[in-house]
């Protein structure tokens, strides 16, 4: 070991042997440490004290225990007892009455004597604020509390011999509230603390009388009941002002009859949230509540509020949309809207955030003219009641949405044919239409210009499952003239939308010549989207059956057609020629439509004159035996072949084009010689000829 370290050893023992007597002297100063204070049933008083160290060595004799107000009331003689009880006789008065103060004095053999701190036995008092809340007050044991004591006041309730904790506390009061018990009963009470697990601090055990712990539940408050964005209903209603209520019964009202449909438990519910109330857009719904307390009793039900149930009448042909609600009653209690500031209207367009769009207020009608809406758009509404004095007290109605604009302009309107109907004075106008559209009706017009002066000749409804609309128009004469068409669609607010195009029917004129042809002219058809592609001409002969005439005639965008017919080859009938044509629409590559019409012009007659040949002479044994006239075009109506002798005398006639003279009178061949003709025929204009000559019989 070095020099210094034993230098400094020597040094540390010698201050110890210095020392001692002045240590031993202050561990002598130490006293009593009373630590706990507790009071039994009978006001006797427990003291529970900490002993000093050495206490023997400082010459201990004894521990004399005081209390305030009277003085000594105890000497113990064993120094290490750490407890001692005083009846509540030796005591100024019984603990059960109010607090006691106590100290211990430590006595040596030699002065001075050491006083320990003074405790307080803890006395609880009980008030009884209301039938329902207990008001515990007490006292501390010291200020401070002695060292190793807990800071928390434990307290206990007693009912029906049975002690459990209820709460604790840093404080010196507490309001016990009473809500676990359905009868009138007594309540006792005790406050506990304890130091470091040694000992335990107790109160006097303290009643503070009868308690009701039920009542029936006060009549409840209704605050709102609104409608949910996603249509569902969200009840509110204020919390009850008793404290032993469990729950909350929600009724709905159905014609004046409250009908239980759920229950939420809790004393601080104070609403449903999204409930179910069916469809919310059809009708107004009522709702009430009634408080459930802890006995299972039901208070009196609330004041019913209704839903908000907003309504929307939209105009399309006006473009406005007309909000109207219903009145709110019983906003957050008040009676007859009394408490409505006003309605507010909000708006969403096209899904956007929803927009304050009105303020209306209370005594103003409940309804709203959204105007100006010719955009397509969706416009979705709900109106909101606020309170007057809480403006954040709202309710809300059901949303409406609505698409206001005008009636969509068709995709199709399209003039497919303006065609004459055969052997009539009638035409066939047919439309091709998209039935999807707004359209309400058609309008079928006729003018005799294309620049104008149409009128309606006839207003059809629009057809909901079929692209075609058709109307034959009785009142034209086209075989005198050629007409134009147009179809006008017509929404639902009479207001024309659109046009067809305009179709134009073909008028036919057909002109017997005299060198054996008939001339045919007409008007192109129009309009179609890409013209006619050609034309077809059928043609009937004295009115039998119409065959194609070939070849066909080319669409030459003219304006007029022509074609001559060479009727040479017919050599029989009456001369009458009947013709029509008819128009191929044209289609090119892009042409839109699921179809190719065709157009019918009228029917145009040709006349062609009768040609006619009779014989000077035949032979009625011979080779020539009848005489006949031999014609074409000859009209079978107004015909007559008379045959007469050369004083005159008729001696044969007949009506009949194909017979004719045998030559023989009143069943006997007449005298070989001249005779005399008279033929009478007409043309199939109905025009007359006669012809007169003489025919010479030969032979007998």
């Amino acid at each position: 070991m070095s020099l210094f370290a034993k230098k400094y050893w020597y040094f540390i023992a010698f201050a110890f042997l210095l020392g001692m007597p002045a240590l031993s002297k202050a561990q002598c100063h130490d006293s009593v440490n009373i630590r706990c204070v507790s009071v039994d049933a009978a006001g006797d008083v427990t003291l529970t004290w900490v002993v000093p160290p050495n206490v023997i060595s400082c010459g201990w004799v004894s521990y004399t225990v005081y209390v305030l107000g009277k003085g000594q009331l105890t000497v113990i003689p064993v120094s290490n007892q750490t407890s001692v009880t005083i009846p509540w006789n030796s005591l100024p008065h019984s603990a059960n009455v109010d607090s006691l103060s106590f100290y211990i004095v430590t006595n040596n053999s030699t002065p001075p004597t050491y006083n320990s701190n003074t405790v307080s036995s803890i006395y609880l008092t009980v008030y009884d604020a209301s039938l329902h809340i207990a008001e515990l007050s007490w006292n501390a044991i010291s200020k401070p509390l002695p060292p190793g004591s807990s800071t928390w006041y434990k307290i206990y309730r007693e009912y029906n011999n049975n002690w459990s904790l209820i709460d604790s506390t840093q404080g010196l009061v507490y309001n016990d509230t009473i809500i676990h018990y359905c009868d009138t009963v007594s309540l006792n009470y005790q406050i506990q603390i304890t130091d470091s697990n040694i000992c335990t601090s107790t109160s006097n055990i303290a009643s503070g009388g009868k308690y009701l712990l039920g009542y029936n539940p006060v009549i409840e408050i209704m605050d709102t009941v609104s409608v949910t964005s996603a249509g569902l209903v969200d009840i509110t209603w204020e919390k009850s002002p008793r404290n032993n209520i469990k729950g909350y019964i929600i009724y709905r009202v159905y014609d004046n009859n409250n009908i239980p449909i759920d229950t939420v438990y809790g004393i601080n519910k104070d609403s449903l949230m999204n409930w179910y109330g069916g469809n919310l857009s059809d009708s107004s719904v009522q709702y009430a509540v009634a408080a459930l307390d802890s006995c299972g009793r039901v208070g009196a039900i609330s004041d019913a509020p209704n839903t908000l149930l907003l309504k929307t009448k939209p105009n399309i042909c006006q473009q406005t949309n007309t909000l109207t609600w219903n009145q709110y009653q019983f906003l957050a209690g008040h009676y007859g809207g009394l408490g409505i500031g006003g309605y507010k209207v909000f708006c969403s367009v096209n899904n956007g955030p929803f927009q304050l769009l009105a303020n209306i207020s209370r005594n103003a009608p409940r309804s709203y003219v959204d105007s100006d809406l010719n955009v397509k758009q969706v416009r979705c509404y709900y109106v909101q009641v606020y309170d007057s004095a809480h403006p954040d007290t709202t309710a809300s109605s059901n949303r409406v949405c609505d698409s206001i604009h005008s009636p969509p302009i068709p995709k199709n309107n399209y003039l497919r044919t303006a065609s004459v109907i055969l052997n009539t004075s009638s035409v066939l106008i047919a439309g091709y239409i998209d039935s999807s559209s707004g359209a309400a009706y058609y309008n079928f017009q006729r003018s005799t210009f294309p620049t104008g002066g149409f009128t309606t000749i006839a207003t059809i409804k629009a057809p909901r499952h079929s692209d075609s609309v058709g109307y034959i128009d009785n009142g034209a004469d086209p075989n005198v003239r050629s007409y134009y068409y147009r179809i006008i669609t017509v929404d639902s607010c009479d207001k024309a939308i659109d046009s067809s195009n305009m179709g134009q029917t073909m008028f036919l004129t057909a002109v017997g010549q005299s060198n054996g042809t008939n001339q045919l002219n007409w008007n192109d058809y129009g309009n179609w989207l890409d013209g006619p592609a050609y034309y077809i001409i059928y043609r009937s002969v004295d009115g039998v059956s119409y065959t194609r005439l070939s070849p066909t005639v080319a669409y030459t965008d003219a304006g007029g057609n022509s074609f001559t017919d060479n009727i040479d080859g017919v050599i029989t009938g009456q001369g009458t020629f009947y013709y029509y044509v008819k128009a191929v629409e044209d289609t090119n590559a892009q042409y839109p439509y699921p179809f190719v019409d065709t157009s019918l012009s009228n029917i145009a007659d040709a006349y062609q004159p009768p040609t006619v040949f009779l014989p000077d002479a035949f032979c009625p044994t011979g080779k020539n035996k009848i005489f006949k006239p031999v014609g074409i075009f000859i009209n079978s109506q107004g015909y007559d072949l008379a045959i007469m002798n050369r004083w005159g005398e008729l001696i044969y006639e007949s009506s009949d084009p194909t017979s004719g003279w045998d030559g023989t009178y009143k069943g006997k061949l007449v005298e070989q010689g001249v005779y005399v003709y008279l033929l009478t025929y007409t043309s199939s204009r109905g025009e007359y000829y006669q012809k007169k000559g003489t025919v010479t019989l030969i032979g007998k």
